[in-house]
């Protein structure tokens, strides 16, 4: 029998000798885990100190370390809402399989887990500097360098703001991944885009509860649920959805309380508001100088969130794959055109990589 000095050597000589960390032996299928990457420095010139970005694993690391795909998460959303998009089993909704792919699931700046407003001691509250989709990435990409040792990665897929950050990574670490799957995303918001992000700002800087950001309870902020409530889809598919004889009760479904700190989203729509990975260039001189990764492009032909033609245009610049969801849930597309989505991205994934 081994004494408890002699395991641990032991387990410390199998970790040194595999070249991995110990939250790769121990993490379970899609278990939350935080890492702690001190100060993080942010195109600002500021930095979020204490800084630190949650993520799941799921699925198992090739001996040669050649099989991870990472995922965002998106505006409001969280590493746990990614949950379902990784598995072995062949859903609708599944994007990553874990039968093959060893999946990350990351949660961005201002999500209430990885560094946010709600969840700083040293920048807490309005105090917390204002952070970009690229931040987001270069934070992740520590991750991967500096905690679990993984120094290139098959595929970053995303949707919305999570394809924001697929965007950002394609422009910041080009030799870093082979294939990018942005899912209703853009590498540059526009003035539309731009414009849904303010309104909902206003709406939530502007209701007495916010109080510059200072509350001690959490707003309701029962006109921005509203608002992105409204934006996410296209009318036919919000009428079909809401009746008009029940619309009194969704109404007040969606102006219920949500999940997110107020300062937390207001905080990642400024992120949204700042998107631009082209810093000056055209989108086809953005496009080229990410010409070595391998780009499937996803958007909806209706959505109201995020502007397709960027997206379409920096396909157009490298001859990438795209797909045009015409489902009229717009910008909610996995609610109704999931099954292509699926198949797409499976198939892109399933073909060799160059």
């Amino acid at each position: 029998m081994f004494s408890r000095c002699t395991t641990t050597m032991v387990r410390v000589f199998l970790l040194v000798a595999l070249a991995i960390t110990p939250s790769m032996v121990v993490a379970q299928d899609g278990v939350k885990q935080v890492a702690e990457l001190g100060s993080c420095p942010l195109a600002s010139g500021k930095a979020i100190e204490d800084c630190r970005v949650g993520y799941r694993t799921f699925g198992k690391l090739s001996a040669a370390r050649d099989n991870v795909v990472i995922m965002p998460s998106w505006l409001n959303g969280r590493s746990e809402d990614l949950i379902g998009l990784f598995g072995v089993a062949a859903s609708g909704k599944r994007l990553v399989d874990t039968s093959k792919f060893f999946g990350i699931a990351f949660d961005a700046f201002g999500d209430g887990v990885s560094s946010s407003p709600s969840n700083s001691s040293q920048q807490p509250g309005s105090a917390f500097p204002v952070f970009t989709m690229e931040d987001m990435a270069q934070a992740q990409h520590r991750v991967l360098i500096e905690v679990l040792g993984i120094k290139h990665i098959r595929a970053a897929i995303g949707l919305s703001m999570g394809a924001h950050q697929v965007f950002a990574w394609a422009a910041l670490f080009p030799g870093f991944l082979d294939e990018a799957i942005p899912i209703v995303g853009s590498p540059q918001v526009t003035s539309f885009d731009m414009l849904s992000k303010q309104i909902v700002i206003d709406a939530i800087e502007d209701d007495p509860e916010y109080q510059g950001g200072h509350y001690t309870t959490e707003p309701a902020l029962k006109l921005a649920n509203a608002i992105g409530a409204q934006m996410v889809s296209a009318p036919q598919y919000r009428n079909s959805q809401w009746p008009r004889e029940e619309f009194a009760a969704k109404l007040q479904e969606i102006e219920a309380p949500q999940r997110q700190d107020a300062n937390d989203r207001v905080w990642q729509a400024k992120a949204i508001l700042l998107h631009d990975v082209l810093h000056g260039k055209t989108i086809a001189e953005a496009a080229r100088a990410s010409s070595a990764v391998k780009f499937l492009i996803i958007v909806a032909a209706e959505d109201r969130m995020v502007t397709p033609q960027p997206a379409l245009a920096w396909a157009k610049a490298l001859g990438s794959e795209t797909y045009i969801s015409p489902g009229t849930c717009a910008h909610l597309i996995m609610d109704c055109d999931a099954q292509a989505v699926f198949e797409r991205v499976t198939r892109f994934l399933a073909a060799p990589a160059h």
